[in-house]
């Protein structure tokens, strides 16, 4: 493998491991994490802070994951190779926001959105993995 390739093997590797790490601290720690990432920007130089109940991050998140989301629905209609692999990440997305929405509901507070949010996206993880079932050529002996 050229240093090239190995160089984008840990990059994305780390970025992985990043994105399990801050997804952690948001789900588990969101207020203190916020005031963390508040502190450094007074470092850098950036005074103003984002208040724990302003929405702007969470919005700005919720539209990325939902534009990753529809990429992988359309991506995954279509047949290749990498069918299996873009619907397979498309239920696991599902399933986490699902499961997170039903622990939102049953140990933060019992909101309606929360329970909608959680009943949708099982709903839709479920639909998904049928449609890989569906769309997965059955070998024949």
């Amino acid at each position: 493998m050229a240093i090239h390739e190995r160089i984008a093997v840990w990059l994305l590797r780390l970025m992985g491991v990043g994105f399990v790490v801050f997804g952690g601290l948001f789900a588990l720690l969101p207020e203190a994490t916020l005031r963390t990432v508040n502190a450094w920007g007074s470092w850098v130089g950036i005074h103003t802070e984002l208040p724990a109940g302003e929405g702007g991050l969470w919005r700005a998140l919720a539209v990325a994951y939902m534009a990753m989301v529809a990429v992988l629905a359309f991506w995954g209609s279509v047949r290749t190779a990498a069918q299996r692999a873009l619907l397979s990440v498309l239920v696991v997305g599902k399933a986490t926001s699902a499961l997170m929405a039903l622990a939102l509901y049953l140990w933060e507070r019992p909101a309606f959105v929360y329970l909608l949010g959680s009943l949708v996206d099982a709903t839709i993880a479920l639909l998904v993995a049928l449609c890989i079932a569906w769309l997965t050529p059955k070998h024949t002996l």
